[in-house]
């Protein structure tokens, strides 16, 4: 009986072995394609880098073109220095915006006095429009400085909100009568 004892144990352990040698085969095939994955999602990712990183030759061909473009507007400048002879500044208002930021809990105030740039002919259609529609100017203003971040306002030119206020004016009189936008005695408090 111990004879057949032996061989019941033995029979167990040798199908135990053979199931853990194919558990450890089967985990290191898995373990094996999971590399496989990644290394070939890293080798896509470094062909599309190598793809977009511009060349010497286009970084050259870039440089070109900024180059031409500066030229263009220097001589674009000196034909408009005649025209910018002929644009008048008007008075858009004196403004003071007063936002509170919830997420810094800060609260910041500005104060300016908003000119614009006009062509000297367009000046008294320009005043019949900002009379129609004075409200509605001083409300966009005020909308667009108060939707400002703070790196905006702290930006030395302003040249965002100059953008916006130029774009949403000129929408509102219907034409693009004003040129520019000029911020005059501007400070910009933080609390």
């Amino acid at each position: 009986m111990s004879d057949q004892q032996e061989n019941n144990i033995q029979i167990p352990d040798e199908e135990n072995d053979d199931v853990q040698q194919s558990q450890t085969g089967s985990s290191l095939m898995s373990k094996l394609k999971v590399v496989g994955l990644v290394v070939a999602v890293v080798v896509v990712e470094c062909a599309f880098a190598y793809m977009l990183i511009p060349t010497a030759v286009a970084d050259s061909q870039t440089s070109e073109a900024a180059i031409k473009a500066a030229e263009a507007e220097l001589k674009g400048g000196e034909e408009k220095g005649a025209e910018v002879e002929n644009e008048v500044e008007v008075d858009l208002g004196e403004f003071r915006v007063t936002s509170y930021q919830p997420a810094t809990d800060t609260t910041f105030r500005v104060n300016f006095h908003l000119y614009g740039t006009i062509v000297e002919e367009d000046q008294d259609e320009f005043e019949i429009l900002k009379q129609a529609n004075e409200a509605r100017l001083r409300e966009q203003v005020n909308v667009i400085v108060r939707a400002a971040e703070i790196p905006d306002l702290t930006d030395p030119t302003l040249g965002l909100i100059k953008r916006r206020i130029l774009d949403k004016i000129n929408r509102i009189l219907g034409k693009q009568v004003v040129k520019g936008v000029i911020f005059s005695d501007m400070s910009f408090v933080e609390q």
